[in-house]
Formats: structure tokens, C-alpha cells, sequence
């Protein structure tokens, strides 16, 4: 079925198009990959010391047993696993924490990864 024919009405005409401009686009510039999996995402929220985390926890197979951290007010992310939170500065370049804020979230992501 084409994007055309699904659309019948005069209304979704202009939603057909728009349609259609996608998949000429995706035709000229082909994905390297598209995968979909099913993902557990789990969201917290805490403060520790003086500051607030706000994260949400993504497990999915596509990760090789890490967990991918979305620090929700800062917009960053990092894919994070018991070993890596141990590495000196990791947890402050990827989530641009001082290393105070950093400390304080590496205290609570052993109890949040497990």
C-alpha cells in the first residue's frame, strides 16, 4: 500500500504529502541501521547533598548489559554500568558535573543499576 492510497480524503491530502516528502527522503539517504526493542525504562528523581537528579534508567538487550542514564535537566546521557561509574571523571565529562555533583550521584547509581 502506498502512502497515497492510504490517505482518501481531501483533508489528509496535505498529511499524505508530507508523508510522501519523508519517504523520498529516507529513498535518497538510506539508514545505516533501524532497530526496535523492547526497553524497560525506570524514572527517578532525588536530591543528594544540595542537589536534585532527575534520571531516567533505560535497560534494553541493544546495550550489552549497560544501563543507558538520561540526566533528565541537563539533557545528557551516558551509557553506565557498575565499572564505569568507578573511573575517575567519567561520571563529570558525560553528565558535565562538578566533582562534588558527581560523587553524590555515584553513591546512589550502584543501588539504581542493579
Amino acid at each position: 500500500m502506498t502512502v497515497q492510497s492510504y490517505f482518501t480524503n481531501q483533508e489528509d491530502e496535505e498529511t499524505a504529502d508530507i508523508y510522501k516528502g519523508v519517504e523520498d527522503f529516507m529513498a535518497e539517504r538510506p539508514l545505516l541501521e533501524d532497530i526496535t526493542q523492547n526497553t524497560n525504562t525506570r524514572f527517578v528523581s532525588f536530591t543528594a547533598g544540595s542537589h536534585r537528579f532527575e534520571l531516567a534508567l533505560m535497560k534494553a538487550d541493544y546495550f550489552n548489559n549497560q544501563t543507558m542514564v538520561i540526566n533528565l535537566l541537563k539533557n545528557r546521557q551516558a551509557l553506565l554500568d557498575l565499572e564505569n561509574i568507578k573511573k575517575d571523571g567519567h561520571l563529570e565529562h558525560m553528565f558535565q558535573l562538578s566533582a562534588i555533583e558527581a560523587e553524590e550521584l555515584r553513591n546512589y547509581l550502584p543501588y539504581l543499576l542493579s
